[in-house]
């Protein structure tokens, strides 16, 4: 792609930090890439040079690019990564630091909602608060300063956060472990605290890249500025798509940007390549009632865009209306995979699944549970776990009575109780193997699963998951575990394949573990474009997709804007950056409709809807 006047200037100027403030399909990432190449030719070493994405799936798209435009190999740009990916390459080589063990164990949010709940019900609370627990220990870690977060929210209902987490904290440090969050904060400490550490990746990244930079949280902020030497910058993002603010990110940050660095080079990218300008020029009088923005006036050469807004009696009537339209424009030749319906949450979707099945439709559900969450993963990547990592109390409980071996739950308490301090539920199972604890019967179905992964510890990724299936028959299991439901067995089953030709492009367990909890980031993603048809999706999982055909529906007031954002005019402000992602997906046909009942109660039109039409 041939650059514009605006891509060239921003890709070709050094000497201060740098932001790029891009709008929707204006080619940021054209940019980004072709910024590093032009680094390469100005004598930057590309080894050196760090690049931060915000998922692993960008990470290796933009490493693709890299590939073909500078015709290096992969190997010469090791620190094209995320955030988390990057900190933790540091953190694991520097954990002794800190006084922890190498290899450092990442522990996924699964193992995280486990330990958590040991602790609250230990500490005699009900444990329907633990998600909630768990979504305020992320939230402070990521604002750099978790104990000042406590000050200011002590509680969840009747559940004291600073003592839980400072459980958390040290029950994870004597598994030898880190959460995600923990990736970050630890890095940070280490950067911070460590002088020579700090000064050594400094002098390391010549130059530092950030893609999506209005998504940036406070504590990412702290690192991206320890690291930056000598002011070689260069941020890309669009506040105007700044929507994760209930996971932490903080638009300050970008819009602070020139006061922070004073003297900042601001570009612009307004053109629009991706939609038609009638569609361009409604985000920009919707997102112009925001106060907290950059200026930039968005356009495209592109015409001919159709948009219309939709009134209907209720939410079954509107998904019908919709279902009838896709079956119209798809006769026009508009494949139904360049298709989506778009809404602002889950439950909006049900309708939708009804019509569609009724009118024959095909449709795919967009940000369903992630890859490595479905259970038959799951149970594979524990068994790996627990070879690797001994102390992994999570992954061990959860493979030693999959597949059944008679280990029922009094069995595992029985072995737990033989536990001294400090050793782990694998180390007492060994333990009283040894001594002959136990029945005869589970000693032998114990012994064959401690002498498995004793076997698979050194093994080649691929080959320990093909011994983990083949030991413990778990194919069959599955088989039985579905209740023959053939359709969800085959699915299954293409899952394992899946994670076995995953697995073949790592060398060792460790690499493997590694890539698997880094994936993390990506959940939201994981599932695009394995299925035909029209995309169903949350506004928040569409971000980053482009469609031919948006169907924006639910516009009403207290669902875009939700009803828990009218308390905060930010919160307020994110709401309308949120509608103005999901008109800005659309090429060519946007459709935007209320109803003037959902649920069988009353709805008013959004307001949002009033500040595109009426101006």
């Amino acid at each position: 792609m041939k650059l514009t006047d605006e891509q060239k200037k921003a890709v070709e100027f050094i000497g201060a930090p740098t932001l790029v403030v891009s709008g929707a399909g204006s080619g940021k990432t054209t940019v980004l890439t072709n910024k590093i190449v032009s680094l390469i030719q100005k004598g930057f070493r590309s080894e050196r040079i760090l690049a931060i994405t915000f998922t692993n799936k960008a990470a290796e798209e933009m490493k693709s690019r890299l590939l073909t435009l500078t015709g290096l190999p992969e190997n010469k740009f090791p620190w094209v990564r995320t955030y988390h990916s990057a900190c933790f390459r540091i953190l694991k080589i520097r954990c002794g630091l800190l006084g922890y063990k190498s290899p450092l164990q990442i522990y996924d949010a699964y193992q995280q909602e486990k330990l958590l709940k040991e602790i609250v019900i230990g500490m005699n609370f009900d444990k329907k608060h633990v998600s909630l627990v768990q979504y305020h220990i992320s939230r402070a870690k990521n604002t750099g300063n978790p104990l000042k977060y406590f000050d200011l929210r002590p509680r969840v209902y009747t559940v004291p956060l600073v003592q839980v987490f400072n459980a958390y904290e040290k029950e994870l440090f004597a598994r030898n472990a880190v959460d995600f969050d923990n990736i970050l904060l630890k890095t940070r400490d280490l950067l911070r605290d460590h002088k020579n550490v700090r000064e050594y990746y400094q002098n390391l990244f010549e130059y530092i890249l950030c893609d999506e930079f209005q998504d940036t949280n406070p504590l990412q902020a702290v690192l991206t500025d320890m690291l930056v030497k000598n002011g070689n910058l260069f941020c890309v993002g669009d506040d105007y798509q700044a929507i994760y603010g209930f996971r932490g990110s903080d638009i300050d940050q970008f819009l602070s940007f020139p006061k922070k660095y004073k003297d900042a080079k601001i570009f612009r990218l307004e053109q629009n390549f991706r939609s038609a300008d009638e569609i361009v020029q409604i985000a920009d009088r919707l997102i112009s009632h925001n106060t907290q923005r950059m200026e930039k006036k968005c356009f495209s050469e592109k015409h001919g865009g159709d948009v219309k807004f939709q009134k209907f009696s209720d939410e079954e009537q509107e998904a019908e209306w919709v279902g009838k339209k896709v079956k119209v424009l798809a006769d026009t030749g508009i494949s139904v995979d360049r298709m989506a319906v778009l809404y602002r949450t889950k439950f909006c979707s049900r309708v939708f699944e009804k019509a569609f099945r009724r009118l024959g439709i095909p449709y795919q559900m967009m940000g369903s549970k992630g890859f490595f969450e479905r259970k038959e993963i799951m149970d594979i990547n524990a068994y790996i776990k627990s070879a690797v990592f001994p102390k992994d109390d999570v992954s061990f409980e959860r493979i030693i009575n999959i597949p059944p071996r008679g280990i029922g739950k009094k069995a595992v308490e029985k072995i737990a109780e033989t536990k001294a301090a400090g050793v782990s539920l694998q180390g007492a199972t060994r333990k009283s193997l040894a001594e002959k604890l136990m029945s005869s019967k589970n000693h032998n179905a114990l012994s064959q699963l401690i002498q498995t992964l004793d076997e698979i510890q050194n093994m080649p990724p691929e080959k320990a998951i093909r011994k983990v299936l083949s030991e413990f028959d778990y194919m069959a299991y599955l088989r039985k575990y579905v209740k023959d439901d053939a359709a969800d067995y085959v699915s299954r089953e293409e899952n394992i394949k899946e994670l076995l030709w995953s697995a073949s492009k790592k060398e060792t367990l460790l690499d493997y573990l590694e890539e698997v909890d880094l994936i993390h980031e990506d959940k939201s993603e994981e599932n695009e474009d394995r299925t035909r048809g029209v995309k169903l999706s949350t506004i928040h999982a569409s971000k980053g997709l482009e469609y031919h055909v948006v169907f924006i529906a639910g516009c009403e007031e207290d669902l875009l804007p939700h009803w828990r954002s009218k308390s905060s005019e930010s919160e307020f402000q994110e709401e309308r950056r949120l509608m103005y992602v999901a008109i800005t997906r659309a090429e060519k046909y946007l459709f935007m409709s209320y109803a003037t009942f959902r649920m069988g109660n009353s709805a008013k039109k959004s307001r949002f809807l009033d500040e595109i039409i009426l101006e």
